[in-house]
């Protein structure tokens, strides 16, 4: 009979999967799963086991700047790392995030790259820690951060950085990993828009100067409004001076540019003039995209208006194109309906219809691809035939011949806004008929296409002969479409407009973003303030000190006071924080010497609202705590708050706001 205790002893094992690793891998199948299932449109001929993805349609093949017929996604390591393919449960999670990202936000096919891109590099240092998907860890995210950091510039690392945070979320949102990562990296900073922490003496002359890389000297704009003036309208390069002055007038993304609504200039209730667009930035993706106001300063208003005009006129007949693509979902050939199916077509009858002749030599697309065919010209007086052969086609070459241009993408919806209304390339300012390839300066006439960042591209290489032509000067092209918004901001900034003011009409929606377009530098902030000063457009102690010293130490004591700028929301600080820390940090209009104001400055007035209105409830309730048994320091908070009063009351006249009512304010904002 066996011992008991042998029957019943069980072999010492340790689980190689536990409970909480199946689970990972249960939530990673069932995200694959739904990943598999999704229908998305152009995916139809991928293979998800294949390596390199081919997307035929849908709007990830609208890649910005360009007119693609299809693109790639490759799920291998970057270049960097050496290429290879993504393997295991790296190669899944990517695949399936990337499908399951797309189908909810409809982030473009470079940011759909870059999602992959940082899954190489996560997986490569997870490798390397010898850990996997289920196991991943803020080390190896961290590693892959700082490698990044290495292998791309500041800018584009960044961008990187916060992908790798967002697939973090991703495998904390779904069960991915046994911890929650929770991940930010440390060292995300946004980059500077200036280099360095150096500054210059006030007095230096050069302090008076704008200098950066990317703003446009004004030379480039005098070149620009001389072409406008003398190139022709009948010029093949006359649309895109007419597009670099819509960049150089409104400081729109040149997406936001060639995506314009088919408009004239409006005015609202207010007598206002603007026009709609599309605010659009690259990393956003084609996703439904509200409209827009961009009123127009009064100044610029004839210019925009002539050369919307202009652009009408000159685009009508492609747009006139692109309606009929739209109707017949395929090319415009109208142009071959008055004549018969079996008309021959000659080199002759080509360049009468617009066509090159060529088409029909040797190498021609007609001879090459079978769609022509060959006769003698006539009989020899002995009854034979002639050596030479005469070339033609018949109206059903010229229509395959045509229809090789053709793509989907030509008569599908470019934006939809936020009443759902498709707009399709027919319902744009901006269109054009598309190039022919080959010698000449044709174009398929045929099919219509809108204006693409590649074609201004192409075009700024004969900018410069272009210029010594029409405004007889040299000039080199240093600049690129953006940079225009980088100048006409630094420009606005210069000249006054407020923070939120610039956010506002730049179409931004965070303030912060607004100053990595202004390139002002320190110095040149303090004396644009202190002449400010002088010229009693500004508010606070150190303005009204101002108003009564003698005018000839007033500059003595604007330099020994204003050697510096900070936005502090409602108003400036002008406290040199190189020399001492601030002692009324976060006290600013709790009356603070170096805090001031510029008169009239609409872009802070709901600021001003908010604050006032905070500040009278927080009174209210320091009232109602000084009578009670434990006052505390209430007393020192309503002196507090009476000197902010005083200070934002004064400000809200300024800025011509009378008769504020804080609570009816407030009452509004909690409706809202």
């Amino acid at each position: 009979m066996p011992d008991r205790r042998t029957a019943t002893r069980r072999s010492s094992v340790i689980r190689f999967i536990d409970s909480l690793d199946r689970d990972r891998k249960s939530n990673l199948q069932s995200l694959i799963t739904k990943a598999k299932i999704l229908a998305l449109e152009g995916f139809e001929e991928t293979n998800w086991d294949q390596d390199v993805w081919k997307i035929t349609g849908g709007r990830l093949i609208n890649v910005g700047g360009k007119n693609s017929k299809n693109v790639s996604l490759s799920f291998r390591y970057s270049p960097k790392l050496g290429q290879e393919q993504l393997t295991g449960d790296w190669n899944k999670v990517a695949k399936s995030l990337m499908m399951l990202r797309f189908h909810r936000k409809h982030q473009n096919v470079v940011n759909q790259r870059d999602f992959i891109n940082i899954t190489g590099y996560i997986a490569n240092s997870a490798i390397q820690l010898k850990i996997s998907l289920s196991k991943l860890t803020p080390e190896a995210l961290d590693s892959a951060c700082n490698l990044i950091s290495k292998h791309y510039s500041a800018t584009k690392a960044y961008n990187l950085h916060k992908m790798i945070a967002e697939f973090a979320a991703h495998c904390d949102a779904n069960g991915l990993c046994r911890i929650t990562l929770e991940y930010r990296y440390g060292g995300l900073k946004r980059p500077h828009s200036v280099g360095g922490v150096n500054h210059k003496r006030l007095d230096d002359p050069s302090t008076q100067n704008t200098s950066s890389d990317k703003i446009i000297e004004p030379f480039v704009f005098k070149v620009i409004g001389e072409l406008y003036l003398n190139v022709p309208q009948n010029h093949k390069y006359r649309l895109y001076i007419l597009v670099l002055s819509l960049l150089a007038f409104l400081g729109r993304r040149f997406s936001e540019i060639a995506l314009l609504p088919y408009q004239s200039i409006q005015t609202d209730i207010d007598g206002h003039k603007y026009i709609e667009y599309f605010p659009r930035k690259q990393s956003q993706g084609d996703t439904q995209t509200p409209k827009r106001k961009l009123y127009i300063p009064s100044e610029i208003l004839p210019l925009v208006h002539d050369v919307i005009q202009e652009l009408d006129k000159i685009c009508t007949p492609a747009r006139e194109t692109a309606e009929e693509m739209i109707r017949v979902k395929g090319i415009d050939i109208r142009f071959l309906s008055p004549f018969d199916k079996n008309k021959k077509f000659y080199a002759s009858d080509l360049k009468e219809l617009g066509l090159s002749p060529r088409l029909l030599s040797a190498k021609g697309w007609l001879r090459k691809n079978g769609a022509s065919s060959s006769h003698y010209d006539k009989l020899t007086k002995q009854g034979g035939k002639s050596s030479t052969l005469s070339q033609y086609t018949t109206k059903e070459g010229l229509i395959s011949y045509c229809s090789k241009d053709y793509s989907d993408i030509y008569t599908t919806a470019i934006q939809i806004d936020q009443q759902s209304k498709k707009y399709y390339l027919n319902d744009l300012l901006i269109v054009k008929h598309l190039s022919t390839p080959g010698p000449g300066d044709s174009h398929s006439h045929w099919v219509a296409s809108k204006c693409t960042h590649s074609m201004l591209t192409t075009f700024l290489r004969y900018f410069p002969s272009l210029a010594k032509e029409y405004a007889h000067s040299s000039i080199k092209v240093d600049f690129t479409s953006h940079h225009f918004r980088h100048t006409l901001n630094t420009l606005l900034d210069e000249g006054g407009l407020t923070d939120l003011l610039q956010t506002e009409w730049f179409g931004r929606s965070n303030p912060r973003d607004t100053k990595a377009y202004q390139h002002t530098s320190r110095e040149k902030r303090a004396l644009l303030l202190r002449e400010d000063i002088k010229m009693g457009n500004v508010g606070g102690q150190l303005a009204e000190q101002i108003k009564v010293v003698p005018i000839e130490i007033q500059d003595a004591i604007l330099k020994a006071r204003v050697n510096a700028v900070h936005d502090v929301g409602t108003g400036i600080c002008v406290h040199n924080f190189i020399q001492t820390p601030c002692e009324r940090h976060l006290q600013c209009s709790a009356d603070c010497k170096d805090y001031v104001w510029v008169k009239g400055d609409k872009g802070r007035e709901d600021e001003l609202k908010r604050q006032y209105a905070l500040t009278v409830l927080a009174r209210e309730t320091t009232e109602q705590r000084l009578n009670t048994k434990k006052p505390k320091k209430s007393s020192d908070w309503l002196a507090h708050n009476d000197k902010k009063l005083k200070t934002l009351s004064q400000q809200l006249i300024d800025n011509g706001i009378m008769n504020f009512d804080p609570k009816e304010y407030l009452k509004e904002l909690t409706d809202d």
